[in-house]
């Protein structure tokens, strides 16, 4: 319990302002979390990947987040007005205490922001 403490007050401290709009849900939901880049250790730092009109970004971004706000697969995530794809996400339990929510995410396409709005 003490864990799960500790890492709250840091989100609450050091986290950023998140908004998660689930695939089933209308109303979009606030919290904390931590968004950070995870870098390739190869030479090419953007992560950039070959698609069929040329090289396209491929960041992914680490997401660690309040037990509050629970993830899934397809979930958005708005961070400092920039959107993001949920990729893979998982709840961490430490005993059977929901700690924190891990996820790894993707900046969602332009278009397609602009297409649902």
């Amino acid at each position: 319990m003490m864990m799960t403490g500790v890492l709250q007050g840091l989100l609450d401290w050091y986290g950023q302002s998140v908004t998660v709009q689930s695939g089933g849900t209308q109303e979009p939901a606030a919290g904390r979390a931590f968004l950070q880049p995870i870098l390739d250790r190869r030479e090419d730092w953007k992560q950039r990947r070959p698609s069929p009109l040329g090289l396209a970004r491929k960041d992914r971004f680490l997401y660690l987040g309040e037990p509050d706000l629970p993830l899934s697969m397809g979930d958005r995530v708005t961070c400092l007005g920039v959107d993001y794809e949920v990729q893979a996400a998982q709840p961490i339990l430490v005993g059977e205490v929901l700690s924190h929510w891990w996820a790894v995410l993707r900046m969602r396409d332009r278009e397609v922001t602009q297409d649902e709005q």
